[in-house]
């Protein structure tokens, strides 16, 4: 049984949520508000495998709801329906925070495939839509963004590169301390010094920038000699591959 809390919309909308979204031994939906203060103590008293957002109304309180929601639950999966233009919520997606971004009005049937799919370990669902205005956005960056990211770069040490390396694999600090034959206290120190000089709030924003520089690729496995027993580390955010909805 897949447990939801619907968020956000008018009334309307949140009692044809319910409706659509309670089926009998599949689906139960919990709660649903559309006060966001309430969303927290809803969370945390019904531990909800899906957080199901409407920001079709776009309410910024919920935007903010949305960055904080993963730290008091970190299982549950949020599924944000928005409409086409709300860009920040669409970079959500590239730190982790969502794991379902669909265009508003969304099909029953489709919101319930997606609903499955991302507690079966689906990483990414993006709308056509929604991925095509991601990516004609990345391109629309200027050459300069390059060179500055490779500035960035420049002010690490070669250890910090090293560590920088395996964070774009997705690799964690004991999976690094292991690769580099240091403690895990070192990469964790490592790993603050080059987000602060690279002035990024987090791995996933250091990952990008070494990515934009044109500078990493693949390092390879110090350790060779476990690398039959190592599985493959997925790239951030976790689970499958991001998948787009056909």
């Amino acid at each position: 049984m897949i447990k939801v809390v619907v968020v956000g919309g008018d009334e309307i909308f949140r009692a044809g949520m319910c409706s659509v979204l309670s089926i009998p031994g599949t689906i139960q939906v919990a709660a649903q508000t559309g006060k966001t203060e309430r969303l927290s103590a809803l969370v945390v008293t019904h531990r909800p495998d899906v957080v199901v957002v409407d920001l079709t109304t776009k309410d910024r309180t919920l935007v903010r709801a949305i960055r904080n929601l993963r730290g008091e639950l970190p299982a549950t999966r949020i599924v944000v329906i928005t409409p086409v233009g709300t860009n920040e919520v669409a970079y959500f997606s590239l730190t982790g925070r969502v794991a379902g971004l669909l265009e508003g009005p969304v099909p029953p049937r489709e919101l319930i495939n997606v609903i499955k799919a991302v507690v079966a370990g689906d990483s990414l669902i993006i709308s056509p839509s929604i991925a095509q205005r991601m990516t004609d956005g990345f391109l629309r960056y200027d050459r300069n963004r390059a060179c500055h990211a490779q500035d960035r770069i420049d002010a690490l040490t070669s250890r910090e590169r090293e560590v920088l390396a395996y964070i774009v694999k997705g690799c964690g600090n004991a999976e690094i301390a292991q690769r580099l034959y240091i403690s895990e206290g070192a990469v964790k120190a490592h790993v603050s010094n080059l987000l602060t000089k690279m002035n990024c709030a987090n791995r996933v924003q250091a990952a990008i920038v070494a990515c934009d520089s044109g500078l990493f690729e693949p390092v390879p496995d110090q350790r060779s000699s476990l690398a039959a027993n190592l599985a493959p580390t997925a790239a951030i955010p976790q689970g499958r591959a991001a998948s787009v909805i056909p």
